[in-house]
């Protein structure tokens, strides 16, 4: 059930606190090390399932457009639902819930035809790569209250996928 704070539900104030919660230089250091964690995750699956190879983009006007969408949807949009509504600040099974919901979503996307959606959402080993992004986020954001490492994080792989690297 969701509890009234003012006149905004319980949501809108979480959500209020973690836009409003700039990181210290201690939860941003611990960020880098989950984002580095998740890039080790991410090449080692990779290595199981090829998905990509490294090929830096020849198109900067474009990679700047998909820059610019991407820190609106999907970093902060998914990480305010995903992290903040589902994930919340603590709970394992609640995190673990939200992980899955953030992986079953990219296939959603696929099957409910839109635009942004890529067959590539339905390759286990990018779902995989889903799974490990959607802890890295949820373990960000957790550690101090912060929206914006979550955010960061997920712009950050989003702009990498594709600025650096092009299909198999």
């Amino acid at each position: 059930m969701i509890e009234l704070c003012g006149t905004a539900s319980s949501y809108f104030a979480d959500a209020k606190r973690a836009v409003r919660t700039w990181p210290g230089l201690a939860n941003w250091g611990q960020s880098l090390l989950i984002l580095a964690a998740f890039v080790v995750a991410t090449l080692t699956i990779n290595k199981v399932e090829p998905l990509f190879k490294f090929a830096v983009t020849d198109d900067l006007q474009a990679l700047l457009a998909i820059a610019a969408v991407a820190f609106f949807i999907p970093a902060l949009a998914e990480e305010l639902i995903f992290r903040v509504g589902l994930a919340g600040r603590k709970g394992g099974v609640r995190a673990a819930l939200a992980i899955a919901a953030f992986v079953l979503w990219h296939p959603l996307q696929v099957w409910l035809g839109l635009p942004m959606a890529q067959d590539l959402f339905l390759n286990p080993g990018f779902l995989a790569i889903t799974a490990a992004l959607g802890l890295a986020c949820t373990m960000a954001y957790r550690t101090g209250g912060s929206i914006w490492p979550a955010v960061l994080i997920h712009w950050l792989v989003v702009v990498g996928w594709k600025g650096v690297t092009a299909p198999v």
